[in-house]
């Protein structure tokens, strides 16, 4: 197997990484936006006498950027969910489980080789080979990587 090969499938796999940690930041944006939507309502609500329309307006719209950030999220967590099924059913293929443990430990739990090799009491070198030769056998029968 080619070298290009090998780091395209790894980009693959890494995809549910990069869309969990889309995830978490959005989660994070969200909670930032409740945040100053409670305090921009809260500051509205000490000073009740003479409330203009401004205020509605600005706490409004704090909402409306809510719902939005929220349904961004919501739409993000399908996408990891769907790539995540998608790495998951390509591990399945292997049909051996010491390396789909592997690839799970590595592809959907984002434990790097060490914490792998901590988890599955495995040398660093051992999790290598056994990431390598799943890595191989993937580019054989994944469609978008086979010759």
């Amino acid at each position: 197997m080619g070298e290009m090969k090998e780091l395209e499938v790894k980009a693959w796999l890494n995809r549910a990484f990069y869309a969990d940690k889309k995830v978490k930041a959005l989660e994070m944006l969200v909670e930032k936006r409740r945040e100053q939507a409670t305090s921009v309502s809260v500051c509205y609500e000490c000073n009740d006498k003479g409330k203009s329309d401004g205020s509605k307006n600005s706490t409004e719209e704090a909402l409306m950027m809510i719902a939005e950030s929220e349904l961004e999220l919501l739409r993000n967590i399908r996408e990891l969910m769907k790539i995540a099924n998608e790495v998951s059913c390509a591990i399945a293929q292997l049909h051996d489980d010491d390396l789909e443990t592997v690839l799970i430990h590595r592809y959907l739990l984002f434990h790097t080789i060490e914490q792998t090799a901590e988890l599955m009491n495995y040398s660093v070198r051992t999790i290598k080979n056994k990431q390598s030769k799943a890595i191989e056998k993937l580019c054989t029968f994944l469609p978008c990587f086979a010759p």
